[in-house]
């Protein structure tokens, strides 16, 4: 009955964009069929529930006149309200459990289209807390909160009549109950404001938890920082108080709740006293309190369940409204580059407009002082090329490994064949990775750790070069590829990379301070901080003994041979 779905973005359908009520409807549309099950399953798990204060009321007369207790009635009414009262919750779980899927998969794929820019000033932990807490208390209002809303209006629908069927008087009884649930709702509602502060300190939190492990892990010190820990104990201690407060008044409002129970109770018994309805009668009322009161209990904290996934639906409603607009540096590289050419790239260069020229199915190269900016225009290339619609791999400095096998950071979960699995292996060996296990057949299978922990800086560059190289695209561009591997196995990957059939019609973009990479290209642009383009040509530039671009590399090669 529960059949897995595979997850189909449609952007007609995104669960985001709409507003929290009509992304209710749309859900309750989609899966109707498992709604009204679910209505159904309520439906006679609260009837069944309404006939046991009378069996009960029956069995008490019956002891008393001596005739044997009735057992069976019990048994399948026992029985009855299992089964429907768990496919009840089953047909509420599933389709939440659907919903938080695809709104997972919904951030993710708009994560992996946005720009970077979109969501710079969101931390990591951030993030992950959109991801992951945000959507399970989505997941939590859908699956528990609305079920148990269904689960109120099923039972005060049946149970309401009933009770008046059998004396209204007791129906009045039930007042105190009904108070102390709404005096609860209204105090929890009052609290959303510090739920908010919460989540969006929790993510601070757990973002100082991951750059505090990260710095300890790069730079090695392993001493004890005191910023650090000063941080932590701030974003700690100011989520800790805001939790807190939030806390405050569900802890008041709490004994509201059993408050409200007794005074029932001991109403409803006042009057089974003075109006002479017999001592049986105090087991019907006793058993329709304890009806009223389930239901009720949970949508008590359904009012918690509410606030915290209202403040969760307007962090998110937040974070994809900055993934789908469109960032003012973002609207001026395209209107920059909206009437040039497929070759032409008009990039911002320290606040000045830079018109670059690059050859497709060519090696460009752009070379410059360290902290000139060959970076920055590389990712302006990239903006670029994906406001174009053209298909690139980008390659950073310092690229990110998942804590997986070779395989799948090389693939990144698409499906692959055996042509495929060869090709990866004969690229690793092209990076010289082949190394890292005794045989080709293990090397796919090569656990890399967290962030490729397992590996060199300059090895966990090269595998991700490999997942360029695989990636389908038409356009690769590179951060400064090979500074880490010996100028005699750079000229080797080059060749190799020259002579692959793979790269044939393809463009490539490469930044370097080396002559080397440089003498490969077939195009190379020096760039210079306070005038752009200094000169730009091709690898015999290089050979001329003149000119900008030699006595840039000249300068390099003196200063690397004085410093050795």
């Amino acid at each position: 009955m529960f059949k897995s779905r595979p997850y189909q973005r449609d952007t007609q359908k995104t669960k985001f964009g709409k507003g929290l009520r009509k992304l209710l409807l749309i859900q309750f549309w989609d899966f109707k069929s498992y709604y009204l099950g679910a209505f159904l399953a309520l439906i006679i798990t609260h009837y069944i529930q309404s006939t046991l204060p009378f069996l009960a009321k029956k069995l008490a007369d019956l002891v008393t006149i001596g005739h044997p207790p009735p057992v069976a009635i019990f048994f399948w009414s026992a029985l009855g309200i299992i089964i429907f009262r768990t496919l009840s919750r089953l047909m509420f779980f599933y389709p939440a459990r659907v919903m938080e899927r695809d709104m997972r998969m919904d951030l993710m794929t708009r994560l992996e289209v946005a720009p970077p820019v979109r969501y710079k000033k969101y931390s990591a932990g951030q993030i992950f807390q959109f991801l992951v807490n945000d959507t399970e208390q989505l997941r939590a209002l859908v699956g528990f909160a609305l079920l148990q809303l269904g689960n109120v209006v099923v039972a005060m629908a049946i149970l309401i009549p009933r009770l008046w069927d059998f004396h209204p008087s007791l129906l009045v009884a039930m007042t105190p109950i009904f108070i102390s649930f709404v005096l609860f709702t209204i105090i929890v509602g009052k609290t959303r404001h510090y739920h908010r502060k919460t989540m969006d300190l929790q993510g601070e939190l757990q973002n100082c938890i991951i750059e505090s492990y990260q710095a300890r892990k790069t730079i090695k010190t392993y001493q004890q920082e005191q910023a650090v820990l000063n941080l932590f104990s701030k974003v700690s201690y100011r989520e800790l108080w805001n939790f807190y407060k939030a806390g405050v008044g569900i802890s008041f409002s709490i004994p509201i709740l059993p408050l409200g129970i007794g005074l029932s109770l001991v109403w409803g018994a006042h009057i089974i006293y003075t109006q002479s309805l017999g001592a049986s009668a105090l087991i019907v009322l006793s058993g329709f309190i304890f009806l009223f009161m389930e239901p009720l209990m949970f949508v008590a904290w359904v009012g918690v369940v509410f606030v915290s996934s209202w403040v969760s639906w307007k962090r998110l409603d937040e974070f994809v409204t900055s993934l789908d607009t469109v960032d003012p540096h973002e609207e001026k590289l395209r209107l920059m580059n909206q009437s040039l050419g497929d070759c032409d790239f008009e990039v911002e260069y320290w606040d000045s407009p830079l018109l670059i020229q690059v050859p497709k199915q060519k090696w460009t190269v752009f070379a410059s002082k360290t902290g000139h900016g060959k970076s920055v225009v590389l990712f302006q290339l990239a903006e670029i090329l994906m406001m174009r619609g053209e298909k690139m791999s980008l390659v950073s400095q310092s690229p990110y490994l998942y804590n997986d096998t070779l395989r799948n950071n090389i693939f990144m979960g698409r499906m692959i064949s055996q042509v495929d699995e060869e090709l990866a292996t004969s690229f690793l060996k092209l990076m010289g990775l082949d190394y890292l296990t005794a045989g080709d057949d293990e090397l796919l299978d090569l656990e890399v750790g967290e962030n490729g922990k397992r590996l060199s800086g300059g090895q966990a560059k090269r595998v991700c070069l490999v997942r360029s190289l695989l990636s389908n695209a038409d356009w690769f561009l590179w951060d400064d590829p090979f500074s880490s591997v010996d100028v005699i196995f750079e000229k080797k990957i080059i060749e190799r990379l020259k002579q692959l059939p793979l790269l044939t019609g393809k463009t490539l973009v490469i930044t370097t301070h080396r002559i080397t990479t440089a003498r490969a290209a077939d195009r190379i642009l020096l760039l210079e901080k306070s005038q752009g383009i200094v000169e730009q040509g091709d690898a015999y530039k290089l050979n001329s003994n003149q000119g900008e671009i030699y006595e840039h590399f000249q300068k390099q090669m003196v200063t690397n041979i004085s410093l050795s």
